[in-house]
């Protein structure tokens, strides 16, 4: 039925009892068709809240075809969804599963909904079904591995910490917080809590009309009750999403109108006398009225204006656009859409302009953790903007919008939809807490593990600064580090080896204590190389031995002002004159290895042994094994009058088989 045919007649009792006769008098079928095209009116005019509310009335009917039964089905699922009520939605899209109902949109919506619902792994199984159907869709593809993340507990969260503010919400909806003052004591918000003067529902939304409301802080830090704004600016149609000029004394905001089965939004603009009452109402005028423009936002200036709209020319559902003021009244130039960079073939909404080269948005075009995600974007030199999800805890399973920022630091108010709210939409307070990070380095001896006072530990970052800071008598040393970025600490004693360390303060919580332990080893000994392997009678070195040899090739590095001796020692069978020649061939191949990986000749000497200088049993080894006491030389006459069977001597031979290097001179 058009109810155009009748704009001319006089709509009284008449024509509403001759529609009731009509419907009393149509069949079930045909009352059925008369509702379902209402509720697409509804669903094409998003009045989401009304439609979802006549398609699941249209599921009671008897008169309901069959064939009927996916469209409602799909489409009330639809309308709760996008009306955020995602608990509603997931069981229609169900019941179409269920049926087995080849629409892959069906699978879509479902896949949403259970991530709305926190149900990731359940929402992982529905997008990889969707994406076998529809294998192009690389956003959805996105969508899957941000769920896989979120169901394996794997997402990273930000430094940022978040907590609801009781004082301002309600138990109806409260969001897009506005500062009233410069020193941020006073917030303007939106709510549709009781005190707010329309009655009528919400068509899309399902909630009560809108009113801007404002709170004050108190000097013990807590919210006073919120009052409605001074004026003339609260209505009983939906006011909300307001901003305020520079000067705080004019307010931009959004007012909604709902005429039948559509909403009309626009812009108003009203000015705060000096008793602080919002008079002087005027309309925004930007472009043709029959498109929607809300939620905007001021330039620091003043002088550019951004909303969200759908007007024709944009991108998706809502586009973010911008106009420049003309003049000082309320003229404005052509709309400018803002482009490929920010807007997508979704919804962009809840603009926020923090400085001329930062820009917040809100939008469920691009990957996100569910619903509307709030993003960063930074302009680039080259044009266009970088666009970023500002992630968890920020964000969440829910919508997530309608940020505002502190001038000064890292901090402000956004809404969400998340679970443990107060009401429906809640205000949030959050603020990324200034970071700590302490670097705390134990040094301490090599052999015996106990402090090194006064060793000197040198420590160097990536932005180039550099300090040195000697050890306490404990051996530690402990420091401060700036956020994201990478260190070097160098230790020097006299004497030992130099040791270093690489740390990073990059990807860190905001509070982190980092600890390193340095050992330092004595430059008055012979240290034992391991691993240094030979075939029988060959003096190449096998591909076993370059690990440590590589770790001698940075020891070299680190310690620029040493030279050193490379001794190889045999054991004592077979002719002696030959053990000798093999084993200063196998150290010469040690210092040829050293060369080829860029150590200066002039600082290595190759020295074999051969069988002349049997190990001395140290505190170590005798530890390791029990046939062998501290102190013994492991020669000939230690093996003749100790040694017991053919096991203990192949280990005292092998043990006697060794390579090793010392330091024969320093500058140090």
């Amino acid at each position: 039925m058009h109810l155009l045919k009748f704009q001319h007649v006089h709509f009284g009792r008449y024509f509403y009892l001759a529609l009731a006769a009509a419907v009393l008098l149509c069949s079930p079928a045909c009352s059925v068709r008369w509702q379902l095209k209402r509720a697409n009116k509804s669903y094409e005019q998003q009045a989401y809240s009304r439609a979802a509310e006549r398609y699941r009335k249209l599921l009671t009917k008897s008169g309901l075809k069959r064939a009927q039964l996916p469209h409602v089905l799909f489409h009330v699922a639809e309308s709760y969804r996008l009306s955020g009520n995602t608990r509603l939605a997931e069981g229609y899209y169900e019941r179409m599963v269920a049926r087995g109902d080849p629409n892959p949109d069906a699978l879509l919506g479902l896949a949403k909904s259970l991530q709305g619902n926190e149900k990731y792994a359940a929402a992982v199984a529905a997008y990889e079904k969707y994406l076998q159907l529809a294998p192009q869709d690389s956003l959805t593809r996105q969508m899957l591995e941000l769920c896989v993340a979120l169901r394996d507990t794997a997402v990273a969260y930000t430094r940022y910490m978040v907590d609801n503010v009781g004082d301002f919400n309600s138990l109806k909806d409260d969001f897009s917080p506005v500062f009233a003052e410069d020193d941020y004591s006073v917030v303007y918000f939106t709510s549709s809590r009781d005190e707010a003067l329309g009655k009528k529902k919400s068509i899309v939304t399902g909630s009560k009309s809108t009113d801007i409301f404002f709170s004050k802080q108190s000097r013990n830090g807590r919210w006073e009750k919120p009052l409605p704004v001074e004026g003339e600016v609260n209505t009983k149609a939906e006011e909300g999403a307001c901003a305020l000029s520079p000067n705080l004394r004019t307010m931009y905001f959004t007012q909604c109108l709902t005429r039948g089965e559509k909403i009309g939004c626009s812009l108003c603009v009203a000015t705060r006398d000096e008793q602080n009452v919002w008079t002087e109402l005027d309309k925004v005028n930007l472009f043709d009225s029959t498109f929607n423009v809300a939620h905007p936002t001021l330039s620091d200036d003043g002088a550019e204006l951004y909303f969200a709209s759908d007007m024709e020319g944009g991108y998706g559902g809502f586009d973010i656009w911008s106009v420049n003021r003309l003049g000082e009244g309320n003229e404005w130039s052509e709309p400018v859409n803002m482009g490929a960079s920010i807007n997508t073939a979704g919804d962009e909404m809840y603009p926020y302009l923090r400085d001329p080269s930062t820009f917040y948005f809100a939008s469920n075009g691009r990957k996100g953790y569910g619903g509307l995600d709030i993003f960063r974007a930074a302009r680039r030199e080259q044009g266009g903007w970088q666009v970023e999800n500002m992630g968890m805890p920020i964000n969440s399973a829910a919508d997530d919008f309608s940020i505002i920022f502190e001038k000064e630091r890292e901090a402000g108010y956004f809404a969400s939809r998340r679970r443990g709210g107060k009401g429906g939409d809640d205000i949030y307070r959050f603020v990324l807490p200034e970071a700590k990070y302490t670097f705390i380095g134990s040094v301490r001896y090599y052999e015996d593990g106990a402090p090194v006072a006064d060793a000197s530990a040198k420590i160097i970052s990536s932005e180039g600064e550099a300090l040195i800071q000697k050890t306490e008598q404990d051996g530690l040393v402990t420091l401060q580090l700036r956020p994201e970025t990478d260190y070097l600490m160098v230790v020097t004693k006299s004497g030992f080896f130099n040791q270093k360390a690489k740390f990073s303060t990059k990807g860190l919580d905001a509070i982190t204590t980092l600890r390193d332990e340095f050992r330092m080893r004595t430059m008055a000994k012979a240290i034992e190389l391991e691993n240094i392997l030979y075939d029988l009678a060959k003096w190449e070195l096998r591909p076993e031995s370059e690990a440590s040899l590589d770790q001698l090739v940075e020891v070299l590095n680190d310690n620029p002002g040493i030279s050193i001796e490379i001794s190889s020692h045999s054991d004592s069978r077979g002719d002696s004159t030959f053990n000798l020649e093999l084993s200063q061939k196998r150290a010469q191949s040690v210092v040829d290895y050293l060369v080829r990986k860029g150590i200066d000749v002039s600082r290595l000497r190759a020295k074999g042994y051969g069988e002349t200088t049997p190990r001395v049993v140290d505190k170590a080894l005798a530890a390791q094994h029990k046939f062998l006491k501290e102190g013994l030389t492991l020669d000939d006459e230690f093996i003749r009058h100790h040694i017991h069977n053919k096991e203990e001597e192949e280990m005292v031979d092998q043990l006697n088989r060794r390579t090793e290097f010392r330091v024969i001179s320093s500058t140090q």
